[in-house]
C-alpha cells in the first residue's frame, strides 16, 4: 500500500526560501519526451544524506522518504483527500468510548522475503517504539503514549486491538501509521526479546527488566543500519544499495503484495535518492539531466530555471504546511528573559528578507500554527521590525554596553556576560546562510554579536536534539490535517531528544495541549488551540518568519504527475516514464489524465 505519511518528527527540512502557490496543482499541456532518457527510474535529489532509514530510528525528512517506500503502517492514505484507506490492515473498528481500536490484518500482507505479516509484527513494532530506554524514538513515542496495550482478539494473530488509557482525537491517524510502521519481528527480534517485555514495563521508565536494554541494544546496533538482511519491509520497494554521500537506491518489488490495491501502484523500477549537498550544484545537475527531481529551490535558483533555454524542465510550486522560524535555545541564559526574545524578534526585518531572498513571494506568519490549518488563529499580530523598541526592551532586561566595546553585556550569576552567540546553519544551505547574515548585521547595529556557523546535516540534527546550540533557523513541516503542537511545544518534549529543542517550558501551555488531545469536539478544540497560540505568541520562544510553498524543478519525461498538500507533495511511485513501455493500470485511482 502506497504510504504518504510524513511523521512530523522527521519533517525538519532546510529549504527555507520558496514561492507561494495554490494547493493540489494539476499539470497540463501534453508534451513529448524532449529526447530525455527513457530509463524507468526516478532520480530524486536530496540536500543531505539520510541519517538512518530504519523507521523508528529515523529523524530527518530524507530518511522518512526512503523508509516509507520500504515499510508500511497499518493503513495507507489517499494523497488527494488525506483520508485513511485500508492497507496492511482494515480501517479500525472504534469502540463507543474511543478507547479501543481494532484492526484486521490483510491475510495477503507479507514482507519482501515472503514472510507473512501478522499481529506479532504489529505488537513488536509498537513495543519497540514504546521502549522508554530508547532515546531515538522519543519524538514518535509521545504520539502513542496513550496506548496501554496491544492484544490479539480471541487469540487471532490476524486481529489486533489497541487499548488506550487516555483519549486522543487523532488516534486513528496515529495508529494508522503516521508514526509507527510495521517491522518484521523475525528480522528485528529473532530471539523474541520483546516477548519478555510487559506493557507495564513499557510504561515504567524505572523498570529493571533487562529485556528493555537488550531490545534497545539490538535495535540501535549500527551494524544493522545498512545491512540488507535487516532492511526488509512490506512496501512496494526493496533496498538495493547505499553509497554514503552519493545515493540510496531502491528497487521495485515485483512481488509486492498490494500492487493491485488502491494507490498500491508502483511504476518506476528504481527510486534513486541522489545526495548533492549544495543547492547550486544540484541545480546544475538538474540542467545537465543528471537528476530528475529537485525541490526546495530558493527564489534566486528557481529564477535561474529558464524554461525557454531548458524546455525539458518543468518548474512549479506547491503550497503545504511549512513554518519557518528562528528558535532561541532557552537553556542559554541569553534567551531566558522573554523581553530579550521579543527584542530579537523586533530586530528581524521579515519583509526585507522575503524581498531579498524569496523574491517577495513568501507569506509572513505570526502564529506557531500555519495559516493553512483549520486551528490557525488569524487574530495573532505580527512582531514588527522595530529597532528602537528592541533597544528599549534590552535595556529593561539589563543589557547595556558597560565597557564601551560596542557589545551589550550584563552581569549573570555574578559574572559579566557579553551578548554574543552563534546561529547554527546547515552546510550548503546558502539561502538560510544569507538570511542569517542579514539578521546578524541588524543585531550588530544594536550591540549584539551573532556569528553564523555551518555544520554537516547529521551534526546539525544531533546538536539541536541535544540542545547543544544557541540559535538556529528551522522549517517545521506538519501534516496536512489539523495540527497538534504537543510534539513541538510540550515541556516533556524538551527531554530525551524530543522536538522541543529550544526548551520552551510553560505549565499553562502544557495543560492546554493535554486538554486538546482528549477533546473530540472540534469547536472546543479550536478554541483551546487559540489559547495556546496566544501563550506562545506572548512568550516568543520562536521568532516566526514565514510559510513557503515548495518550489520544484522536474525533467519533463514523466506522465501521471500530480501535486498534493501532504509533504513531500508528490508520489514518485505513480510517475510513468515516457517511452519506457510502462502503462498505467486500468481504473487505478492514482491514474491522472493530464500530463505535461
Amino acid at each position: 500500500m502506497k504510504k504518504t505519511y510524513l511523521p512530523i518528527a522527521a519533517a525538519l527540512v532546510i529549504a527555507l526560501a520558496m514561492t507561494l502557490s495554490s494547493c493540489g496543482k494539476k499539470s497540463g499541456e501534453p508534451h513529448n519526451n524532449f529526447g530525455l532518457s527513457t530509463k524507468n527510474q526516478v532520480v530524486w535529489w536530496q540536500l543531505a544524506d539520510a541519517t538512518n532509514i530504519i523507521p523508528p530510528l529515523s529523524q530527518d525528512a530524507t530518511s522518512s522518504y526512503v523508509y516509507q517506500l520500504i515499510w508500511e503502517g497499518l493503513n495507507g492514505q489517499n494523497p488527494r483527500t488525506n483520508d485513511l484507506i485500508a492497507g496492511v490492515a482494515s480501517l479500525p473498528e472504534i469502540s463507543p468510548d474511543h478507547l479501543t481500536y481494532t484492526y484486521t490484518i490483510n491475510p495477503k500482507a507479507k514482507f519482501s522475503d515472503g514472510h507473512p505479516l501478522t499481529g506479532d509484527d504489529v505488537i513488536f513494532s509498537y513495543k519497540d517504539v514504546m521502549n522508554p530506554l530508547n532515546a531515538e524514538t522519543t519524538q514518535k513515542r509521545n504520539y502513542i503514549q496513550n496506548v496501554d496495550s496491544v492484544t490479539f482478539v480471541g487469540g487471532d494473530k490476524m486481529k489486533v486491538a489497541f487499548h488506550l488509557n487516555k483519549l486522543y482525537y487523532k488516534m486513528n491517524e496515529i495508529l494508522g501509521g503516521a508514526y509507527v510502521t510495521i517491522l518484521p519481528k523475525h528480522i528485528f527480534d529473532p530471539n523474541n526479546v520483546t516477548d519478555k517485555i510487559s506493557w507495564g514495563d513499557l510504561k515504567n521508565p524505572k523498570s529493571d527488566n533487562p529485556a528493555l536494554k537488550d531490545e534497545v541494544a539490538f535495535m540501535t546496533d549500527a551494524s544493522h543500519f545498512r545491512d540488507p538482511k535487516f532492511l526488509i519491509g512490506s512496501g512496494a520497494y526493496m533496498f538495493k544499495e547505499w553509497v554514503t554521500g552519493s545515493h540510496i537506491t531502491l528497487r521495485r518489488d515485483t512481488n509486492y503484495w498490494a500492487k493491485d490495491n488502491p494507490w498500491g501502484e508502483a511504476y518506476p523500477d528504481e527510486i534513486v535518492f541522489k545526495t548533492i549537498n549544495d543547492f547550486n550544484a544540484a541545480l546544475t545537475a538538474l540542467k545537465a539531466k543528471d537528476i530528475d527531481l529537485m525541490d526546495g529551490l530558493s527564489g534566486a535558483l528557481f529564477d535561474q530555471i529558464d524554461t525557454n533555454k531548458q524546455p525539458y524542465i518543468h518548474k512549479d510550486t506547491v503550497y503545504y504546511n511549512s513554518r519557518v522560524y528562528i528558535e532561541w535555545n532557552e537553556e542559554n541564559p541569553l534567551f531566558q528573559d522573554k523581553r530579550v526574545r521579543w527584542a530579537l524578534g523586533h530586530l528581524v526585518n521579515r519583509d526585507e528578507i522575503i524581498k531579498q531572498v524569496s523574491k517577495g513571494l513568501a507569506r509572513p506568519i505570526n502564529s506557531v500554527i500555519n495559516f493553512t490549518q483549520p486551528n490557525y488563529d488569524p487574530s495573532i499580530p505580527g512582531v514588527d521590525f522595530n529597532p528602537d523598541k528592541a533597544k528599549q526592551l534590552l535595556a529593561e532586561a539589563g543589557w547595556t554596553d558597560s565597557d564601551g566595546d560596542g557589545v551589550l553585556d550584563k552581569v549573570i550569576d555574578g559574572k559579566k556576560v557579553p551578548f554574543k552567540f552563534t546561529f547554527m546553519n546547515v552546510s550548503g544551505n546558502k539561502p538560510a546562510e544569507q538570511m542569517l547574515l542579514i539578521i546578524s548585521e541588524q543585531l550588530r547595529k544594536v550591540g549584539i554579536q551573532a556569528d553564523v556557523s555551518s555544520f554537516e546535516w547529521s551534526v546539525w540534527i544531533n546538536n539541536r536534539r541535544n540542545h547543544q546550540y544557541d540559535a538556529s533557523i528551522s522549517n517545521f513541516v506538519g501534516n496536512a490535517t489539523e495540527d497538534d503542537e504537543y510534539q513541538l511545544l510540550h515541556s516533556s518534549q524538551a527531554k530525551n531528544k524530543g522536538s522541543n529543542v529550544f526548551s520552551f517550558i510553560n505549565p499553562e501551555a502544557d495543560k492546554i495541549m493535554e486538554a486538546i488531545r482528549v477533546e473530540f469536539d472540534k469547536a472546543k478544540r479550536l478554541e483551546l488551540s487559540k489559547q495556546l497560540q496566544k501563550i506562545v505568541y506572548d512568550e516568543q520562544p520562536l521568532t516566526m518568519l514565514w510559510s513557503s510553498p515548495l518550489r520544484i524543478g522536474v525533467l519533463r519525461r514523466f506522465d501521471n504527475v500530480e501535486w498534493f498538500t501532504q509533504r513531500p507533495c508528490y508520489t514518485v511511485t505513480t510517475w510513468i516514464v515516457r517511452g519506457s513501455g510502462v502503462m498505467p493500470k486500468a481504473n487505478a485511482p492514482s491514474t491522472y489524465a493530464n500530463t505535461w
